[in-house]
């Protein structure tokens, strides 16, 4: 594998499926890392990601565009080290070389996109968004599992309608990517590929040149959408109509 390749660089909002898409091009060949969590989220690029958004007090959960950031934060030793771990595993390493592509993901990667793709001006930004009030309803509920004094309790997303308006902040920048690196990006619709939809997983497989129609069909499950479809969850519904987001996405 040519280590100068340009990667395949997955953005998105929390909890729209980007962990799948980096499952299903992890399974497909496409190399995503040697230090993932249990998101599949390269440790590397997310402490890189984590400390330009620190720098300037911003958070996944109070995102913002980090201005001021030292591109130092990554180089080839470090990169080689970590994401391959060519020093701790020497044997892992041929699995990062046989690839035929690699990438990461990070949600984070939605507001430090630009210079991510200073550093590498080729790379392909795929972009998987789901339905905002789905996205909110999980927010919510996963919230909830984490008391105040836990890293990953938000007190933003305490209140359900915040988590639609966090949706709307992620797809906005997500899709200003268009206007930055044309022809560089795709939008994946999250519901398109857990049906199988056939033009969704071909558009997916030209753009990022791998096959990937087998690995999506074990992701099939047509039973997570519309969660935000009952009763309980009318205000938010209600709230979603306002937004326009949803509407320019066809969510309503």
């Amino acid at each position: 594998m040519n280590l100068i390749s340009p990667p395949v660089i997955i953005i998105g909002m929390h909890r729209s499926g980007t962990s799948m898409l980096a499952r299903i091009l992890d399974k497909a060949g496409v190399y995503m890392g040697n230090d993932l969590t249990d998101d599949y989220e390269s440790r590397y690029f997310q402490r890189i990601n984590t400390a330009w958004m620190d720098r300037e007090k911003f958070t996944w959960d109070n995102p913002g565009v980090p201005k001021n950031v030292d591109l130092n934060f990554y180089d080839r030793y470090s990169f080689l080290r970590h994401y391959a771990r060519i020093v701790r595993q020497p044997l892992k390493p041929f699995s990062f070389l046989r690839a035929d592509s690699w990438g990461w993901k990070d949600p984070r990667n939605t507001f430090s996109i630009s210079h991510w793709m200073k550093l590498f001006p080729k790379g392909k930004v795929v972009h998987i968004y789901r339905n905002g009030m789905d996205v909110a309803i999980s927010l919510y509920r996963r919230n909830l599992n984490f008391d105040c004094n836990n890293k990953w309790h938000s007190a933003r997303l305490e209140n359900k309608l915040e988590g639609l308006k966090l949706w709307e902040e992620y797809a906005a920048q997500a899709y200003s990517c268009e206007y930055l690196f044309p022809g560089q990006v795709l939008h994946v619709c999250f519901e398109k590929l857990i049906a199988g939809d056939e033009f969704s997983i071909m558009q997916l497989e030209s753009f990022i040149q791998c096959k990937l129609s087998t690995f999506i069909k074990n992701e099939i499950d047509c039973e997570r959408t519309a969660r935000f479809n009952t009763d309980e969850h009318r205000e938010l519904i209600e709230f979603a109509h306002q937004s326009k987001w949803m509407h320019k996405l066809n969510y309503l």
